[in-house]
Parts: structure tokens; C-alpha cells; sequence
């Protein structure tokens, strides 16, 4: 079995090691969605430290498919382009040999007026219930030119000199929409065939640009009638017969419960301070909301453990014999996990979020012995201030002294 710390050769591309950063949204684009030196600089200390391969945060793929936060990055022209460009030379400075890899997204329902300036659009009209804004079902010609949307983003992470793309087809954004059955209600070619829009993606794709393209896809979701193990695995050999595909990430779930993507710790007064479905509301409702009804609504939160997606990931595996590399995402914390996912269980990589949130250095730490586990709590902090207007960063207590 090869070494965490051994290379992994994709079909188009060399990573350093098996550890990669998985995207992890920064929160310091400026309001048209250009980076700049928060960017470069989180970027050039996670090179420096060792990560080896760096995600980018979620990048849109045009307004309409901008989520909330109004400091999410994008890749929708070529101001975004230039912009791009500064960040990675950053990088490339720090570690000639880090692979910097751009993740693009259309948050499909997941989003709301307020970020894209008209109603959200979708595979289907199924309101999402956590966004709860109304959704334009999109046409067949309107579903074909977003399939012309992620291809020209595609060919844009080329000229901005990214490595390779990651596609998100996961948490239930537009792609993942269509790929559900509980969001995918449709009646015709893309509705007949769930996975029609990704394939014409992939395909609009490769045909735009040779960049290497790698997926992240939901294992499951929160619902029956949605995306399941068994579904995802189909997917993944229609994925294969395309040829076009580098690598797939594995990870969970959607948006609508998203403590079930990350899980962890629930800290409820940053939510209510900063979450924009509380903030409309006056103090009387969240001391109420605070005090009756959260012990009754988190019911819904899946524990966290660690390698939670584990176990999902390795019925795709033994379900699909797939060729393409296998990256498992969630909840890996230690050089054990890693051993675990690479060594036991064949996957090919691993991916994880807070762990470089919480130490930059995380792969030198664990490459040299200074350390075998993350000194991540999983207390969830830093996602939940994704809705404030503070940057990425470590919010625990005493985290600015390491």
C-alpha cells in the first residue's frame, strides 16, 4: 500500500502527497468577488506549511450562482481571472511543487435574492427549507447554457493558471440538484436521466479546456427518495465510461441541514448573532428560540465521529470497482484516520478542512512527528462566522497563541 506521504499520480496530474486541503470557503473575496491579499496570504502560509495541495473555497460561476456570503470569491470573467492570477504566483512562490486547484459552484436554490439579484433557479421548484426562497425551474435551453456556464469557468481556471478544477457536485447545489430524485422531479431529457446535466458539464468541459477536472459528490443526503450510497455509485461508473474525471471526492449531504456536512459542536449564540435566517428576528424570538425550540431542532444533527463519511465511501468503493482515484472527506483528524482510509481501506487520498484551519502546518507537522493528531475541536466556530464578516480563521479560545 503506498505511504500518506507518498505522491498521487492522477491521470493528468501529480500531488504531492495523499493529504489534501479540501475547500474550505475564506470569506475574503470583495463584494465583486475578486481575491486579493487575504487570499494570497492564507494561501502562501497553508503552501509554506506543507499542505501540498490546496482547494480553493467555493469560486461562483456566475451571479446567479452566488451564494450569500457577499464576500464569496468567483470565476465568472476575467476580472476574476487577474485577481486569480496574483494568489497563485503567491503560491507558487511559497512551493513550486504545491498543486493549487480551483473548486467552481452554482448554488442552484441554495441561495437568495439578495445575493443574485433575481429568484434562485433549480432543477426543480422544491424550496429548499433552509434558504426557503421560491425557485425557478430551469428550462431545458436554460439548463443548457449553465452547462456553457461551468465550461467557460472551467476554461477561465485554466488561464488564471490553477492546476486543475474541482467540480462541486455536492451539498446540494445545482448539480448535486439534479443528480437528487427528491429535487429532480422533471419530465424531460434531464429529468429522464438524472444525470444528463453533469455528463454534458464534464463533457462541455474537456472540451474547452484540458485542464485536469476532479468531483466532489455527496455519498448520501438527509432525506429517502434522495441521493443514496447505491445512487452515487452509479453515478460514478457512468462518470468513469466519460474518461474525463481525475479523481472523486466523497462527502455528505446538503446545505438545508449543514452541521450533517461538517458535524461537531453547535455554538448557538454565534449562530443567532451572525445566521441571516436569525437575524431578521428581534431578541424576545431568539431568547425564545434559544431556550424552547433548539433542543427540540438539533435533533436533526447527526453526531460527529471520526471518518464519518467512512463508511459511505466504502460501499461506493466495493459497489462501483472504480478505477477513478477515491478521496474520502469528514472528520479526519490523525495520521491513524489517514492510515485507515489509505492503508486498510485502499482509498487514494484524503481531504480535510479544519484541521488546516486550525494548523496551516498540519502536513509538516504530521510528516516530521511533531504531531499525530489535529488539534481541530471540531467546535464549528469558524463555519459558523462563514456568515459573519469576519475572515477564515481558528475561533477558539487561545487558537491566536499557536
Amino acid at each position: 500500500m503506498p505511504s500518506i506521504f507518498s505522491p498521487l499520480k492522477l491521470k493528468h496530474l501529480t500531488l504531492p502527497s495523499r493529504i489534501l486541503r479540501a475547500a474550505t470557503y475564506e470569506n475574503m473575496a470583495d463584494p465583486d468577488g475578486c481575491v486579493g491579499e487575504q487570499h494570497a496570504r492564507l494561501y502562501q502560509k497553508l503552501a509554506t506549511g506543507g499542505a501540498g495541495t490546496i482547494i480553493t473555497g467555493f469560486s461562483y460561476v456566475s451571479r446567479q450562482g452566488r451564494a450569500l456570503q457577499p464576500f464569496q470569491a468567483g470565476i465568472a470573467n476575467d476580472e476574476h481571472i487577474e485577481a486569480w492570477k496574483k494568489v497563485i504566483d503567491r503560491v507558487k512562490q511559497a512551493d513550486p511543487n504545491c498543486r493549487i486547484i480551483l473548486q467552481i459552484a452554482h448554488t442552484g436554490r441554495q441561495t437568495d435574492r439578495k445575493a443574485t439579484g433575481e429568484t434562485p433557479v433549480g432543477a426543480g421548484p422544491v424550496r429548499c427549507t433552509y434558504f426557503l426562497s421560491r425557485v425557478h425551474t430551469l428550462t431545458e435551453s436554460e439548463t443548457a447554457a449553465q452547462v456553457k456556464i461551468f465550461g467557460q469557468a472551467c476554461k477561465r481556471a485554466s488561464r488564471a493558471g490553477f492546476d486543475a478544477v474541482q467540480i462541486h457536485s455536492a451539498h446540494g447545489y445545482l448539480i448535486h440538484q439534479f443528480l437528487s430524485p427528491y429535487t429532480n422531479r422533471r419530465h424531460d431529457r434531464y429529468g429522464e436521466n438524472r444525470f444528463l446535466f453533469l455528463k454534458e458539464v464534464l463533457e462541455d468541459a474537456r472540451s474547452r479546456t484540458s485542464i485536469p477536472i476532479i468531483l466532489k459528490m455527496s455519498g448520501s443526503e438527509d432525506r429517502p427518495r434522495a441521493i443514496t450510497p447505491d445512487l452515487t455509485s452509479a453515478y460514478i461508473s457512468e462518470i468513469e465510461h466519460l474518461n474525463i474525471v481525475d479523481a472523486i471526492e466523497i462527502s455528505y449531504g446538503t446545505m438545508e441541514i449543514a452541521f450533517n456536512i461538517m458535524r461537531g459542536g453547535h455554538p448557538l449564540d454565534p449562530v443567532l448573532h451572525h445566521n441571516y435566517l436569525f437575524t431578521r428576528f428581534g431578541p424576545a424570538f431568539l431568547w425564545f428560540f434559544k431556550h424552547f425550540v433548539f433542543h427540540w431542532y438539533k435533533r436533526r444533527f447527526l453526531p460527529f465521529s471520526p471518518m464519518y463519511n467512512l463508511e459511505n465511501a466504502i460501499h461506493i468503493k466495493k459497489k462501483t470497482n472504480s478505477t477513478i482515484p477515491l478521496l474520502v472527506t469528514g472528520g479526519i483528524r490523525s495520521v491513524e484516520h489517514i492510515r485507515e482510509v489509505i492503508e486498510k481501506h485502499g482509498f487514494d487520498g484524503v481531504t480535510m478542512c479544519r484541521p488546516f484551519i486550525c494548523e496551516p502546518d498540519i502536513v509538516t507537522k504530521f510528516s516530521s512527528n511533531l504531531s499525530k493528531k489535529s488539534l481541530c475541536t471540531s467546535c464549528n466556530l469558524c463555519a459558523v462566522n462563514c456568515d459573519s464578516p469576519n475572515p477564515l480563521k481558528c475561533y477558539r479560545p487561545g487558537s491566536e497563541n499557536r
